[in-house]
Parts: C-alpha cells; sequence; structure tokens
C-alpha cells in the first residue's frame, strides 16, 4: 500500500526529513534491500511511502544513531585533540589532566556494564603519568583505551545510553523503548520494541481503513477485528459494533471515529500529548484546555501514522550544543535546530541538510544564515520572505522548554546577503550570536551591546567588537527602513567614535588617568541603558569642558534623533571613548 505523507507543522516536517534520512541510510548501507529502493520517494507536497518497507526502518533507525553519536568515535576524537595539544610542553599538564578525566569517566561507565581487568589496569597505570617524559607511555595507554571503548558491543551500549538520554529524551517521555525498564535491551530488543510499539499500529490502522473502505459487510469488518485481537483500540471497536448494521458502523465512524491532527485523513486512536512529542506536547491529565469535542480523555487526536513519523523528528533535526546567556550567566545547553520554509520537500531537505553540515563545522549563526539566504537568492521573494529558523531545548523531566522562533523578513535577507562577514569580527563568538538571534527574533540587540560595552569595560577587551556592532545595528535599521545605500550612516557612526577617540586622547593628556577614563564610560554606558538622553548630555558637556573642547554638533542626534537613534549616538561614542585602551589591534573598522 502506497500512502501520502504531506508536509505540514514544523514537528511533521522534521519527522519526515528525518524518516528520508533513515531510508537513505538504509540504503546506503545495505540494511534496506534493493527490492525497497522505491518505498520512500520525495514529491513536491513531503514524501510517498509504501507501507512494505515499514519494517524495515526500526533497525535502520538505530544503526543511524548509533553512527551519529558513537561515543567511541566521539571520545577518541576528543583524545586525539589533547594528544596534539599535548606538544606544548607548558599546557601539558593541563591537558594531561583532560585525558585523565576522559579515560576515567568513560573507563567507569564501560566497568558498570562489562567487566574487564584491562581497562581496570590502564585507569590505574593513568595515574602513575605525570611528566612530559612519560609521552610513550601514555600514548600506548590511550591505545589500549581505544581499542577497548571501540569493542562493538561497548560502543553500541554505551551509544545507546547517551543518544536515549541526551537525544531522544529531549522529544519524548519515557515510552516503549526509551522507558527505564528498557535500558538493558540490545540493539535487536530495541528493534523489536520499535516495530511492536509504532509500526504495528501503523499496519493495522491503514489496514483497517483499507477493510473498511473495500467491505460490504459487517461479517468482514469484524473478522478482520478478531484476527488483530491483541491490538488495543480494536477490542473496542469489536464490542462496539459486533451487533450492528454496516450502515450504523459507517455512521459511527463519521461520528465516533477522530481524525488526526497532523494528518487529517487518518483514524486517531491515540493523542498529541507530552510523552508522543515533549517540546509542545501536554500531559492528557492536564490538557484542560485541550479536550476534543468535550472529552477529557481525548485532548488532541493523533494517528499511529504521525506518531511514527514525529519519532524520526530528533534525526530530521540539527542537534547542537548552544550556550544560553552572556558571561558568568552562560548556561550550555543542547538544542535541536530545523529551517522551515513553504517551499517544495526537496528543497525543505536540502536547506536542512546544509544546515546540519555547517553546524558540524561550527559555523557562527551569522555564516548559516548567509549562506542559506545565498541559497535562495534566485528563488521569489515570497520563499525568502516565508524561511525561518526555530529551535528548541527541552527537558522533558523537569517540564521545560525554550522554544525560539527566528524569520527573516526580506529585508534581513538583504542584509544578510550584502554584510554577513561584517558580524565576524564581533569577538568572543557568543556575542556574535547572541546579537544574531536577538536580531532574527525581531527584539533590537542594544541589551547584547550594553553588555558587551560593560564586558569590556570590566575585562579589559577590546572595543573593536562592540563599535563593529553598533555599525551594524544602525545597519539594519536603515535596512528596515528601505535604505540600501550605508555610505551617510556609515560615517556618521564612524564620526561618533573617533570623537570618543579624540576625547580620550584628551583627557589621558590632562589627567592621565585610566580610572577616570572608565569612570565616565560607566556613567555614559548607564545612561544609554536606561535611555537617559539628559543625563548623557549632561556628562558629556562636562567631558568637553573640562577638556576645553567645542561639543560636536552631530550630538543633537542623540536629543533629535533626526539622522541616527540615540543608543546609536551614546554608544558609538562610548565604544570610540574606550578604544585603544588596552593595546587592542590596530584595524581597519570602516570596512
Amino acid at each position: 500500500m502506497r500512502i501520502e505523507l504531506h508536509m505540514g507543522e514544523w514537528m511533521i516536517n522534521m519527522g519526515l526529513v528525518g524518516l528520508y534520512r533513515v531510508f537513505e541510510y538504509g540504503r546506503k548501507n545495505g540494511i534496506i534491500g534493493d527490492e525497497y529502493k522505491d518505498s520512500v520517494t520525495i514529491k513536491p507536497w513531503g514524501i510517498e511511502l509504501d507501507t512494505d518497507v515499514l519494517p524495515q526502518l526500526p533497525k535502520a533507525y538505530f544503526l543511524y544513531l548509533l553512527e551519529e553519536y558513537s561515543v567511541a568515535r566521539r571520545e577518541c576524537e576528543r583524545l586525539d585533540d589533547y594528544i596534539e595539544k599535548l606538544k606544548n610542553i607548558e599546557q601539558f599538564k593541563n591537558h594531561l589532566s583532560m585525558i585523565k578525566k576522559i579515560i576515567s569517566d568513560t573507563g567507569k561507565k564501560v566497568l558498570k556494564y562489562f567487566p574487564n581487568p584491562k581497562l581496570e589496569d590502564i585507569i590505574e597505570k593513568m595515574k602513575e603519568i605525570k611528566k612530559y617524559e612519560h609521552m610513550s607511555q601514555l600514548l600506548e595507554h590511550i591505545h589500549e583505551f581505544k581499542n577497548v571503548v571501540n569493542e562493538e558491543k561497548i560502543n553500541e551500549k554505551l551509544t545507546f545510553n547517551y543518544f536515549k538520554a541526551a537525544i531522544l529524551q529531549s522529544f519524548f517521555g519515557q515510552v516503549s523503548f526509551l522507558n527505564v525498564t528498557k535500558n538493558s535491551l540490545d540493539l535487536n530488543g530495541h528493534v523489536e520494541e520499535f516495530y511492536r510499539s509504532y509500526v504495528f499500529p501503523v499496519i493495522n490502522d491503514l489496514q483497517l481503513e483499507y477493510v473498511l473502505e473495500n467491505s460490504h459487510s459487517v461479517e468482514k469488518i469484524i473478522s478482520f477485528l478478531e484476527r488483530q485481537s491483541e491490538y488495543q483500540p480494536f477490542k473496542q471497536l469489536k464490542r462496539e459494533w459486533k451487533k450492528k448494521k454496516l450502515e450504523e458502523v459507517q455512521e459511527y465512524i463519521k461520528k465516533k471515529i477522530n481524525r488526526c491532527l497532523l494528518f487529517n485523513e487518518r483514524f486517531a486512536f491515540y493523542n498529541f500529548e507530552e510523552m508522543v512529542f515533549s517540546p509542545i506536547g501536554v500531559a492528557k491529565d492536564n490538557a484542560f484546555n485541550f479536550s476534543w469535542h468535550f472529552d477529557s480523555q481525548q485532548p488532541k487526536p493523533l494517528s499511529s501514522l504521525a506518531k511514527l513519523v514525529l519519532l524520526f523528528a530528533p534525526i530530521g533535526s540539527t542537534i547542537y550544543f548552544k550556550n544560553e546567556g552572556i558571561n558568568e550567566q552562560t548556561e550550555r545547553r543542547l538544542y535541536a535546530g530545523f529551517v522551515q520554509t513553504d517551499a517544495t520537500f526537496a528543497e525543505v531537505l536540502q536547506k536542512n541538510n546544509h544546515f546540519k553540515q555547517l553546524k558540524k563545522k561550527r559555523e557562527p549563526f551569522n555564516k548559516i544564515i548567509s549562506q542559506l539566504v545565498q541559497s535562495v537568492k534566485k528563488e521569489s521573494e515570497y520563499t525568502v520572505d516565508h524561511l525561518f529558523f526555530l529551535e528548541f531545548f527541552s527537558d522533558y523531566s523537569s517540564k521545560k522548554t525554550h522554544l525560539h522562533y527566528y524569520h527573516l523578513p526580506m529585508y534581513l535577507a538583504h542584509y544578510f546577503k550584502q554584510y554577513a562577514d561584517r558580524l565576524d569580527r564581533i569577538k568572543p563568538y557568543d556575542y556574535s550570536e547572541q546579537f544574531v538571534q536577538y536580531v532574527l527574533r525581531g527584539a533590537d540587540p542594544i541589551h547584547v551591546i550594553h553588555s558587551y560595552l560593560r564586558d569590556c569595560i570590566k575585562n579589559e577587551r577590546s572595543t573593536m567588537g562592540p563599535y563593529i556592532a553598533v555599525r551594524e545595528r544602525s545597519r539594519i535599521l536603515q535596512f528596515k527602513k528601505g535604505v540600501r545605500d550605508m555610505a551617510t550612516t556609515d560615517k556618521r557612526v564612524w564620526a561618533l567614535f573617533m570623537q570618543g577617540r579624540e576625547i580620550r586622547e584628551a583627557i589621558m593628556r590632562s589627567s592621565g588617568s585610566e580610572k577616570k577614563v572608565t569612570s565616565i564610560a560607566y556613567r555614559l554606558l548607564n545612561a544609554a541603558k536606561a535611555g537617559n538622553r539628559e543625563s548623557f548630555m549632561d556628562t558629556l558637556l562636562r567631558i568637553y569642558m573640562s577638556a576645553d573642547r567645542p561639543i560636536s554638533s552631530i550630538f543633537l542626534n542623540a536629543l533629535h534623533e533626526r539622522d541616527l537613534d540615540f543608543a546609536t549616538v551614546a554608544n558609538a561614542f562610548i565604544a570610540g571613548l574606550l578604544a585603544n585602551q588596552y593595546k587592542e589591534e590596530q584595524e581597519e573598522v570602516q570596512a
């Protein structure tokens, strides 16, 4: 039976991309035989699926995850990185301690499931390695450790534990093979559990739909239900239909059997709840505002087919670590990202494959946006305008989800095509990421700039990055107004930056005090952050008077905002005031 899986909401699109990736992987690696080569085909609207391939998918699913998240490969690559760094004798002890930690932590996980005297010996001998002269013994122990973790059964167990806890449980509750009681299952056990919980229901439900469409007697329908009596949803149907006429059964189907929330033409015997898709699902008992037809036990009807497709969502997304917050308040979290657009399925797949490749290379967000925008620049403006990114962090145990939508309106698409590479000079990396993500959410990145400048004052950082951030924010505001020529605005921002530098030099000549410059910078930054034009201008007038210099007319912008907004005027000047304060690199900043 061939069925159509149409694109729709982002979580279904994510699942369809994942399903196709698993199918492709299975075909490429001989897990799915040649007789199924045309079982999953790309259509403009989504995927056409031959249901005969469904029993082949569980094994391909787990082998894909085992390769994608191999603990052995990851730990060996980390060790190789530290071995390379050991060549720096001055940092030998620091890197050695990290190598010892990797071997000790991973070794303990292995020993928990597989007693291994050789591994225990390696962990003990690693404690004796303390000097650079022990390099040959160290390399030998690392080699032996790699051989242990690369054993198939060991890597399989560690990797299953990792992707089930870190990846899949960000998407689902403790259902089926994700339940803690299933932790002892091996690969075959996981495949069987997948089939029983996800594939078997789909096959049954689709067969029921076929039987109902092609049967002309209740007896044939009841006979089918009896053959599949172990399937729970059919037990109730059998009881309800046993003494009914065909017309009554057809009426029951119209009025009593719900249709799927995500695949409207399919029967829905399940619910869209947190155990099915944790990031935006709600527990059935708590879904008071989602009762379908006032049935408290049916919040949002879901088909077994949609439930299966959602299971592929983690593979359809791009998984990466991201720092949330800035400076001391940073928290590192595992995020899932996806590119959504109103294009054909082939284009959605291509964009997400590209997104995944760029994230693996650890490209900054501005580069990712720029490259994805460049790939659609020949398309209609409608396609670009309907391109957006979403990412989420979800913790099932604490019932918490952080979901971010990043829309890309046309003015931003034009900006990124022209100026995305300028954002590379906003360093450290975290500020660049925060800046771009504020912009994509439609929020003003001025809060990032304020934190950035405060960090520069406190930790003696270069202020070239904040200046670039101020200038790029100004450019984005101009693009939003429809202005494309940045020459005049850029000159004004540069002039304000240079005013700050000149006043700094005047203060240093008269007092020679870095602390005085820092004190003034804090005062101006507080006024800028509060949006207090009067306080900012009062401090500015005092500075110019003490330096015996006339105040530039450009600062009238701070009061009247004729050419530049107050935030741009204030922060460009502060960046200049702090410039060269800490022997920052000399570079051309007008580009």
